[in-house]
């Protein structure tokens, strides 16, 4: 693995990535926004708490209308980061393989405050287990809720791992395709797309949260 992650963290915490007067932030070709995850943990955590109150199938609409939260975030936030300058100027040359690509953008990921991302093994074109530890959606739940005894919170981070693999292996980023709402439909909505699922989770007891990304219809997906 070529990432020198220490330097992309360090990179990217010198960006200076603040709000301007309009309140967006200006970066990586996109505009972004410093979002109070209090308030996102709030709005989610009551989504499906009401959803709980009304059986299994709406506790199954409501987790996967916020992954797919996740998923429109990953799909603009880490495909818009991929195709940036500041990717080319910083992250860029350190790569020499597409699993470099997905250890590049962990490694930006781990500077904007999510919590701590760790790939745990990658499978080129089949799997990727990431571990995250900090994480904002399961430590802002345990700090509010008391201990789950199964499903985990974080809703943001499981769409974030699987549109990690969709954009490396299968809507290949690395060719800079347009990050249309067609490409989107492609990629999150194709039979061969990659899906993500949280094995174990901090909401529930473990040492730290566990996602793991496979193809639809594949063994444990």
């Amino acid at each position: 693995m070529a990432v020198d992650e220490r330097s992309v963290i360090e990179a990217v915490s010198g960006l200076g990535l603040r709000g301007n007067e309009e309140g967006l932030i200006p970066a990586f070709g996109l505009y972004l926004t410093r979002h109070f995850s209090d308030y996102y943990n709030a709005a989610s955590f009551a989504y499906l708490h009401a959803a709980e109150k009304k059986g299994p199938a709406a506790v199954a609409a409501a987790r996967a209308g916020l992954i797919e939260a996740g998923h429109v975030c990953a799909f603009n936030t880490f495909g818009g980061i991929m195709l940036s300058q500041e990717w080319e100027a910083v992250v860029l040359p350190m790569l020499e393989s597409r699993e470099d690509w997905a250890h590049g953008i962990v490694a930006v990921i781990n500077a904007l405050g999510w919590g701590m991302w760790k790939i745990e093994s990658l499978t080129p074109g089949e799997e990727l287990q990431v571990s995250l530890r900090n994480s904002y959606e399961s430590e802002g739940y345990l700090a509010n809720h008391t201990t789950r005894n199964e499903g985990g919170v974080c809703f943001l981070g499981t769409g974030g791992v699987a549109g990690v693999m969709n954009l490396l292996y299968h809507g290949d980023i690395i060719d800079r395709p347009a990050l249309t709402p067609d490409f989107y439909t492609k990629l999150f909505g194709a039979p061969e797309r990659f899906v993500a699922e949280e094995t174990e989770c901090r909401a529930h007891g473990a040492d730290a949260c566990r996602i793991v990304a496979r193809r639809a219809g594949s063994a444990g997906a």
